[in-house]
């Protein structure tokens, strides 16, 4: 029998995964994509189309960690001027301001890279793709998962399970027997996925030319009618220029106008930015359409960050068999990587409680 099964392949479960296996203890990870990294993703020129900057001044634990791995990193780019769009078709304004990023750093190459070498670290017999949990029971000594596999239905056994997942999409897709106390059944409903219902763009261009005007990349639209939200310089340090841009659209309007979002878009990075800005390749990804990613709930995204930390989200139930983890259950950073490594953190300390009183 399993000792440890973790559901789920983004940073949380590869975290935990890795203390784990650093402390020799049995488990396996199930990760319902054909990939792993969850929310972090990459182009194919290493740029990142999920989460971008970690800020090493307030998230020990993400700091540290892409130090220990030895991963390189660079600074948010921010040197020249600054745009602000206030009217549709309006000239944009220029001002200078120092830090508008807040000190973050990104990852030379992309957050993936932080992915792979978490990896690369696992014996790949424990990691297993395109596994999705559809159910879980609890059989008293163990508890049994059911999960959906390319060759069909599999039902495996486990001393511990750990669901590192989306919380609300723990309770939308998730049978479970005995069913959850109605308590945290709302608990896991009421924590927002973060980054769920948005949508990011990648601007790929030969050269950076807006900082041959000056410019840093930075910018922001205040106006109803932008399709984008806030741009910056998301060059990745390997050579590829490129501006990100968060879409301001919500998934509802993002669906009506998928047809045009990408002229939208060079529409108004030519606004900012002049001709050049147009001819870029684009690279576009919708987190709302993601299924493992963005539950019913979250098609309506919050419009403030969520206050996250829900003290019913951290107590293991099913006599502590079952365990809740994810970056929507970490009480410090949650929303963020830093989150994801402080809920892998915690349970590996209530799984070690575990062991001792057993032993």
């Amino acid at each position: 029998m399993l000792e440890t099964a973790i559901i789920g392949g983004g940073l949380c479960g590869l975290a935990l995964a890795n203390l784990l296996h650093g402390a020799r203890r049995d488990f396996a990870l199930f990760e319902a994509r054909d990939r792993l990294g969850g929310r972090i993703l990459c182009t194919d020129e290493g740029l990142d189309l999920g989460p971008s900057w970690y800020w090493p001044d307030h998230q020990p634990r993400i700091t540290r960690l892409i130090s220990d791995l030895g991963l390189e990193s660079l600074p948010q780019r921010e040197h020249g001027r600054h745009l602000l769009q206030k009217e549709a078709g309006g000239r944009p304004e220029s001002f200078e301001q120092a830090d508008v990023h807040g000190g973050a750093r990104r990852l030379a190459g992309g957050l993936d890279t932080l992915v792979q070498a978490l990896a690369a670290r696992l014996p790949a017999p424990r990691l297993h793709l395109a596994h999705a949990l559809s159910g879980l029971r609890d059989r008293g000594s163990h508890i049994e998962l059911h999960l959906s596999e390319p060759q069909g239905e599999r039902f495996i056994s486990a001393r511990h399970v750990i669901l590192a997942l989306p919380p609300r999409l723990v309770e939308e897709r998730i049978a479970f027997q005995p069913p959850l106390p109605p308590r945290l059944a709302q608990a896991l409903r009421n924590a927002p996925t973060w980054m769920a219902g948005q949508a990011k763009l990648l601007s790929l261009h030969a050269e950076s030319f807006w900082r041959e005007q000056g410019l840093s990349g930075t910018a922001t639209l205040r106006h109803s009618q932008s399709a984008l939200a806030e741009t910056w310089d998301a060059g990745n340090g390997s050579g590829q220029a490129a501006l990100g841009a968060f879409i301001a659209l919500s998934p509802s309007q993002r669906a009506a106008f998928r047809g045009g979002l990408d002229m939208l878009a060079a529409s108004q990075l030519q606004q900012l930015f002049g001709p050049q800005a147009q001819d870029g390749q684009r690279r576009y990804h919708d987190w709302a359409d993601e299924p493992h990613t963005c539950s019913q709930l979250d098609l309506q995204p919050p419009i403030a960050h969520p206050a996250y930390g829900e003290r019913e989200l951290q107590l293991p139930v099913w006599q502590g068999k079952l365990h809740f983890g994810g970056t929507e259950t970490a009480v410090y950073g949650g929303g963020y990587m830093e989150g994801a490594l402080e809920a892998a953190g915690r349970i590996r300390r209530e799984l070690m409680l575990g062991w001792s009183a057993a032993a």
